[in-house]
């Protein structure tokens, strides 16, 4: 078993039927929805945006103004992928997608990073999503190899 292989809860033609931006789990379903419903409801920094203030720090964080955030770009992130624009075949390309996402979803890259490295759910979504566009990525890659056939040089 390959190391992208591992853990993930669905086999790899499950990964290649899936519509990019769907759950694992229930392609009926959002990606990420789960971890929306299992948020506080109001979650993070309490005195966020009070009198005009923004806060210097990240202080609070399993809300679902924080999750949404990562959910919203997991989800850009992944459709971008599949379409490879940029491909999910190697760790710069995962990021270049993931900052690509942030981009238009408004958020920033430090924030997105932030949420992420402070949500053990959250880093195991993004660890599920970036395994499936290096598998979507390869075998995608393999199978046009194979169909444009050898190279006459």
């Amino acid at each position: 078993m390959k190391s992208s292989e591992r853990e993930l809860p669905v086999s790899r033609q499950e990964i290649l039927d899936r519509k990019p931006g769907r759950s694992f789990t229930d392609p009926r379903r959002p990606l990420g929805e789960e971890l929306l419903e299992t948020a506080e409801p109001h979650g993070g920094d309490p005195e966020e945006a009070i009198y005009g203030r923004a806060p210097e720090h990240f202080r609070a964080g399993h809300g679902v103004p924080e999750r949404a955030k990562c959910v919203a770009v997991l989800r850009k992130a992944d459709e971008l992928m599949a379409e490879n624009n940029p491909p999910g075949d190697t760790e710069a390309n995962q990021r270049r997608a993931l900052e690509l996402a942030c981009g238009r979803c408004g958020v920033l890259i430090e924030e997105y990073d932030r949420l992420v490295e402070a949500d053990d759910e959250v880093r195991e979504l993004e660890a599920l999503v970036l395994q499936a566009a290096h598998i979507r990525a390869t075998v995608l890659g393999a199978e046009s190899d194979i169909a444009a056939g050898p190279s006459s040089g």
